[in-house]
């Protein structure tokens, strides 16, 4: 997701890949520049890159929808997708067809590499008119495609550039970019219980994945729900023990099971698996004669759950206009956060007034969040709260932190945003 100036970020990153891509092919200097083609058609080597159209993305444009609840509050932040249709032109001497050779090089370059770099997208958004431009943070990439145009279509598109002369030109179009909308959504409270009914189909099978406390014994029943930092996976299935020599893969990892029977295997969770929602299936190392075959069961998600592990720090506290409060919170956790890792925060209101609502918001930690002297701790600005006393969560690739329960209803772990 990217902000108003996504759009101008992909153009210039466009023009500056162009720049650096197409010089090594030639003796003399070419300058490409985004803007209209010229009346008046420039003698020297120079590239125009024209973005002439922009239409809604067919496959993206209904991804956010419904965005808002019935009576009006936002449900998921809304966002445009768009595609950025682009008119590359080339100039030059023709009798020693420069156009032409320029032309070969933008369409192999952009052939070679259709999708904008990081690195181009974060030199443009150094230009001091793309300041707060955040087009390199979105995990949406802009893929260049040639757009194919018939003499009519050609015709039509210049015929709309008045009185400017036809020049040797490609069209390409950049699939795509999402602008993010202004207002955050909401962030509901958690389930308080589950009930879950599974009906096995085939085996090797496994039908659920519960966990318990590591070191708890046999004997501890293993409970639903997503898995903290020092719960051992229990998974729970049919034909689980197989043949041959049984290990567990848990996203990208491979971890030996402690214990695998018919109906039940436990799995540790490795330490350095990050919070986050991953896969977990039994993989069977069979062995037939002299091959060695491999048979994997069925896989199913589970979710590593971190936990807030101390106090939350308030730091940097701004009181602004209207006794809103802006601020840092500092995060602790239990398990350490990649730096590619997305975070968000999530502030509910503790002890609302009668009759009102309790204020919910939701904040999104930088991206990327790079190196810091502890990976447990995260650190979210916020911006324009209303002073009150808030219940405190942590979304970590869609993993959220618990909060505690007490006497029936939520009790921590809270922040005091006191506009004092």
């Amino acid at each position: 997701m990217s902000n108003h100036l996504a759009v101008a970020a992909a153009t210039e990153a466009l023009r500056l890949f162009l720049a650096r891509a197409v010089q090594p092919d030639f003796p003399f200097a070419v300058e490409v520049a985004a803007r209209k083609p010229p009346t008046e058609p420039p003698t020297d080597p120079t590239i125009t890159v024209f973005l002439y159209q922009v239409t809604p993305n067919a496959a993206l444009r209904n991804q956010d929808a419904p965005t808002r609840a019935a009576d009006g509050t936002p449900l998921t932040r809304p966002a445009a997708a768009l595609d950025l249709h682009y008119l590359i032109s080339c100039y030059g001497e023709e009798s020693q067809l420069v156009p032409q050779r320029l032309l070969g090089s933008v369409v192999r370059s952009l052939h070679e590499e259709p999708v904008l770099s990081r690195r181009d997208i974060e030199d443009a958004q150094r230009q001091a008119y793309l300041l707060g431009a955040d087009l390199a943070a979105s995990p949406q990439r802009v893929r260049f495609t040639p757009t194919p145009m018939d003499v009519d279509e050609l015709s039509k598109l210049w015929s709309t550039l008045f009185q400017t002369p036809y020049a040797l030109s490609v069209v390409y179009q950049g699939t795509a970019v999402l602008l993010e909308g202004r207002q955050a959504p909401a962030a509901g409270k958690p389930v308080l219980r589950r009930t879950v009914t599974v009906t096995p189909t085939r085996q090797p099978l496994v039908d659920r994945v519960l966990s318990r406390r590591a070191g708890a014994g046999p004997g501890t029943p293993p409970a639903e729900g997503p898995v903290p930092r020092d719960h051992e996976l229990v998974l729970v299935g049919s034909g689980l023990r197989g043949t041959g020599h049984v290990t567990a893969r848990l996203g990208d990892l491979t971890q030996e099971p402690a214990a695998v029977g018919d109906t039940q295997a436990v799995v540790p969770v490795p330490e350095p698996l990050p919070p986050g929602v991953y896969p977990v299936r039994l993989v069977y190392g069979l062995r037939d004669g002299d091959e060695h075959r491999v048979v994997e069961s069925n896989a199913v998600p589970f979710v590593r759950q971190p936990r807030i592990a101390g106090p939350v720090r308030v730091e940097s506290r701004v009181v602004t206009g209207g006794g809103l409060v802006s601020a840092t919170l500092a995060v602790p956790l239990d398990l350490p956060v990649g730096d590619e890792q997305r975070a968000r925060l999530l502030l509910d209101e503790l002890d609302p007034p009668a009759g009102r609502a309790a204020r919910s918001y939701q904040f999104t930690a930088p991206y990327p969040l790079g190196e810091r002297p502890d990976p447990k701790t995260v650190r979210v600005p916020v911006e324009r709260v209303q002073p009150a006393k808030y219940l405190v969560r942590v979304q970590v690739d869609g993993a959220q932190s618990p909060l505690d329960v007490a006497d029936g209803r939520f009790s921590g772990p809270a922040v005091d945003l006191a506009a004092s």
